[in-house]
């Protein structure tokens, strides 16, 4: 691919900010609908529209329309993005030529802010040469969707935590300057490739480099896993600097004696063959001692993870796996609270229940003693003189106009029960004024609506302190 970066001048700012829209779209999206874009980069539709076609037009996007209409970066699109932060930090004021062509990255060589020069190396996962990196590489893990400007991102991270942690303990790597997104900025090596290098002066001399370098290598907890002629520079001293990091291996994976066993056997093939020189070496992993696990500090495949109990960093490696069981707990509990609510309701429902059949209880005991009494006055009637008729008429009407009496005051009583139990049933208009039941009732609509229980548990804290949302109560209410 080759990169042009006579646009990246004329860059506007409109259309960074849509390349880096994008960008932030293709987290969740294969390609990145129109809308999300201008959502995100708070750029106008018709401005949006027309930047699109711009950058469409240099090839920094790609347009899918067939079955989902949308954009999508392209590596050129991603390369402009980690220019212009480079660009702007002064790592890097001018891109000069390409110098390399790897399976899986680009080289090219740069200057920066100093005038030195410096390599721009760029990673390029997904190259017909190389599309077997789920089998290759432990990017992925447990991923089930990916792309491969993501993958690009993450191979260029490891590396450049291999490199700056292999140069500052004293190994002969370019030193690394700066890196964002797939790019990294290492030191220019004045030297070349040793495959291209067809006589050596001292060949003993630099076997022995090498050699020792895969055993110190072994002794900081590494396995480089591809060490061969093609990842060897020499320079005109003839000395060995070790170059491409992104396939390290710790010494406690699982197959760190067959990657240890590859690096050695392609050294003594190559200067058997290449040199014709009759050396060799027996150089085996057991009788190397680590001195320092360099394989925990970059996290290199296959490090025991419990030598890792007092670094902080453990939290941070197995996050995504906590993150994913903390969902499934979360998922249970409020199912669990969702169950309690709804037997909350029910047991409130069998109490109100259980009161009516008290108070009707208690309405039937009246009753019979109003009916008791009437009775015991009957009898007393009887024994009055029964020659005094105008007392006993007289008593007789007493006794049915105080029965009327009685019986509207029953009335009464009733429907000032009912009227009472009906206040009691409708929802309160003055919401300062909520009862436990409500409450309740908010919150078990609140957890229906929004399925989040820290939704609820916010919405329901604004509901008691007076500070809910009037839609909200009114929904509320309404449900109830």
């Amino acid at each position: 691919m080759r990169l042009d970066t006579s646009y990246l001048a004329y860059l506007t700012k409109d259309e960074l900010r849509v390349l880096v829209a994008v960008e932030m779209g293709m987290k969740n999206h294969e390609f990145v609908p129109v809308q999300l874009i201008e959502k995100i980069s708070k750029v106008k539709r018709a401005n949006a529209y027309q930047i699109l076609q711009q950058l469409l037009k240099h090839k920094l996007v790609q347009h899918v329309a067939k079955k989902y209409d949308g954009y999508r970066l392209t590596y050129l699109g991603y390369d402009f993005l980690a220019l212009s932060a480079f660009y702007k930090r002064g790592t890097i004021v001018q891109v000069l030529s390409k110098v390399g062509v790897g399976k899986e990255s680009d080289i090219y060589k740069c200057i920066n802010s100093d005038g030195n020069f410096v390599i721009l190396k760029l990673a390029r996962l997904g190259r017909t040469s190389f599309r077997t990196i789920k089998n290759k590489r432990d990017y992925i893990k447990n991923r089930t969707q990916y792309n491969w400007l993501y993958l690009s991102r993450l191979a260029s991270i490891k590396e450049f935590a291999y490199m700056e942690a292999c140069h500052k303990n004293g190994f002969p790597t370019p030193k690394p300057y700066d890196w964002n997104r797939h790019a990294i900025v290492m030191s220019f090596i004045d030297g070349y490739t040793l495959c291209s290098i067809q006589e050596l002066g001292d060949v003993d001399g630099v076997f022995v480099q090498c050699i020792n370098l895969i055993e110190k290598f072994a002794s900081h907890g590494l396995i480089h896993s591809d060490f061969n002629e093609f990842n060897l520079m020499i320079t005109e001293q003839q000395k060995i600097i070790v170059i491409d990091f992104p396939q390290m291996v710790s010494t406690q994976h699982l197959n760190a004696d067959f990657y240890f066993q590859r690096d050695l056997d392609c050294i003594n093939i190559f200067f058997q063959r290449r040199y014709k020189a009759n050396l060799h070496s027996d150089l085996k992993l057991q009788d190397i001692k680590v001195i320092k696990h360099l394989d925990n500090e970059v996290k290199a495949s296959g490090f025991i993870k419990s030598e890792l109990n007092d670094n902080k960093e453990l939290e941070i490696l197995e996050a995504a796996q906590q993150e994913q069981q903390q969902f499934l707990q979360e998922n249970e509990k409020f199912q669990q609270d969702d169950d309690d609510e709804d037997n909350i309701d029910q047991d409130q429902q069998d109490n109100d229940e259980q009161e009516d059949d008290e108070d009707n209880e208690n309405d039937n005991d009246n009753n019979e003693q109003e009916g008791d009494d009437k009775d015991d006055e009957d009898n007393d009637d009887e024994y009055e003189d029964a020659d005094d008729d105008e007392d006993y008429d007289e008593n007789e009407e007493n006794q049915n106009n105080q029965d009327d009496d009685d019986h509207k005051q029953k009335e009464q009583n009733d429907n000032q029960k009912n009227k009472v139990q009906q206040q009691d049933a409708q929802i309160p208009k003055d919401l300062t004024k909520i009862t436990e039941l409500d409450q309740k009732n908010i919150k078990k609509f609140v957890q229906k609506k929004f399925r989040k229980k820290m939704v609820v548990k916010k919405n329901i804290n604004k509901t008691k302190g007076i500070e809910d949302s009037k839609t909200l109560a009114q929904e509320a209410l309404h449900y109830i």
